[in-house]
């Protein structure tokens, strides 16, 4: 089966801390996976099925270049190797899931691997809401993403990955402060 992939493997290492000694084979399935998963996420299927098109017809042009370029490749990048990342430290092989060590290298305790994963997992985050700002400030230029049609995925318009913190205003927030705000006192 052929994919089209969205980033070549050489951007994928460029756009993150991935060594060029990682082996196109360790990265393909989990570059496949994000572009399913996250991306036509974003794009909503009928966009990401035209953006497959054009990348097989080698029409990408434009804000749809621009959109590929600047904005996918770098959220693809970090989504494959958060993907990714406990396959390139565990295998599994025949009878087991191995950690293989060399002889120039110390093992990484599982906390520092959640660290670094989530770091990763939050960078993938970034770039993708800046890929929807993109998405929705030039919407007009992606006709595929204003009429997804009903085949598929809908284009998913909002961030539902913001783990911030909600702080309300302070009661009486503004010119017409009271005496005692808290009314417990």
């Amino acid at each position: 089966m052929s994919y089209v992939l969205f980033i070549s493997e050489a951007r994928l290492k460029k756009l993150t801390a991935v060594h060029a000694n990682v082996e196109p084979d360790e990265l393909t399935p989990f570059v496949v996976q994000s572009q399913d998963i996250y991306i036509q996420d974003i794009m909503g299927t009928t966009f990401y099925q035209a953006m497959k098109n054009k990348i097989t017809g080698d029409t990408v042009s434009g804000y749809y270049q621009t959109l590929l370029d600047d904005y996918i490749a770098p959220t693809l990048a970090n989504y494959a190797v958060y993907l990714a990342f406990p396959s390139l430290n565990y295998k599994i092989k025949n009878k087991a899931v191995m950690n293989p060590t060399s002889e120039e290298s110390n093992a990484t305790d599982l906390t520092s691997l959640k660290y670094v994963r989530g770091s990763i997992q939050d960078t993938a985050q970034f770039y993708a809401e800046r890929t929807r700002e993109y998405i929705r400030d030039n919407q007009e230029q992606f006709p595929e993403y204003t009429n997804p049609g009903t085949d598929g995925m809908m284009p998913n318009k909002n961030n539902p990955y913001f783990h911030g913190v909600y702080i309300p205003k302070p009661y009486g927030c503004g010119d017409n402060l009271p005496d005692n705000p808290n009314p417990m006192n």
